[in-house]
């Protein structure tokens, strides 16, 4: 092979490249852009409105919307799932569990519960699972969830 071709092979396979690099920098559809002053931030502390500035770590993490009733609500839901974590934590150690059991998804023998609320009986109850898995759920070994179904029905803990 003579250098002209080559050479032209290279830049054929960096224009490629760099094709491709554009592609995968390029956000997804479904990430919304947000303008400076126009945001929300949901923080650890509570809802920070007409954010100016954005940081990529922030928005990576999905802490931007573009409404205060969206920022809300999933400040409320947000900071439910890490109160459910803290108690299923303690449940976890106080029941000695907490190096006994991990939710294994290629194990479709193996349960994986956890805890939901029942609005027609208006109490929480345990669920299980073998395959479906919910992006939103913290799974728990079966005598973990029937007890932080116990301790938030006797209103020991509030979410």
């Amino acid at each position: 092979m003579n250098a002209n071709k080559i050479n032209t092979q290279i830049e054929r396979l960096e224009q490629e490249l760099a094709k491709l690099k554009e592609e995968a920098n390029k956000p997804s559809k479904y990430e919304l852009e947000y303008e400076d002053g126009d945001t929300f931030i949901i923080s650890n502390q509570g809802v920070i409105g007409e954010a100016a500035g954005q940081s990529n770590d922030l928005l990576k993490a999905g802490r931007y919307r573009s409404t205060e009733k969206f920022a809300r609500e999933h400040l409320k839901i947000q900071n439910e799932m890490m109160r459910l974590g803290a108690l299923i934590e303690a449940v976890t150690i106080e029941l000695d569990m907490e190096d006994c059991w991990v939710a294994d998804w290629n194990d479709r023998h193996q349960t994986k519960n956890c805890v939901r609320y029942d609005y027609e009986d208006n109490k929480y109850v345990e669920s299980c699972f073998w395959t479906h898995r919910l992006a939103e759920v913290i799974y728990v070994p079966k005598e973990v969830a029937t007890r932080v179904c116990e301790i938030l029905n006797n209103k020991e803990y509030e979410l």
